[in-house]
């Protein structure tokens, strides 16, 4: 796999578009970012698993299906801290974002 991945890193997704063609590459993925840039992986079949799965099973699940990692962009050590399920993640920064929200909406409220 071409090393054009690690510009990725650090980037947020904003879009996914999906495409195929009777041509050659029949199958592309672009991932769409915030700051208006956008990756494109190709080829004859593109897979993909069905959730977003939990980062830290990686390594795990590679090398029980006899393979092996080649490489990884950005800082390994990440990796360790999404030990937690998705689901939990996701309850974490809703709740973040309503203690947030209600601060900035207190905020406006006081009279200048």
């Amino acid at each position: 796999m071409k090393r054009g991945l690690k510009s990725i890193v650090g980037k947020q997704i904003v879009t996914v578009v999906v495409a195929t063609s009777e041509r050659a590459p029949l199958q592309q993925v672009y991932l769409v970012f915030s700051d208006g840039t956008s990756f494109e992986f190709f080829g004859p079949s593109l897979g993909c698993c069905k959730r977003v799965d939990t980062a830290a099973n990686i390594e795990e699940y590679v090398e029980s299906r006899s393979g092996r990692i080649e490489r990884v962009y950005g800082e390994v050590e990440q990796l360790a801290r999404f030990d937690e399920s998705v689901e939990a993640a996701l309850c974490r920064d809703l709740q973040a974002w309503r203690e947030v929200k209600e601060v900035i909406d207190k905020a406006r409220a006081r009279p200048s």
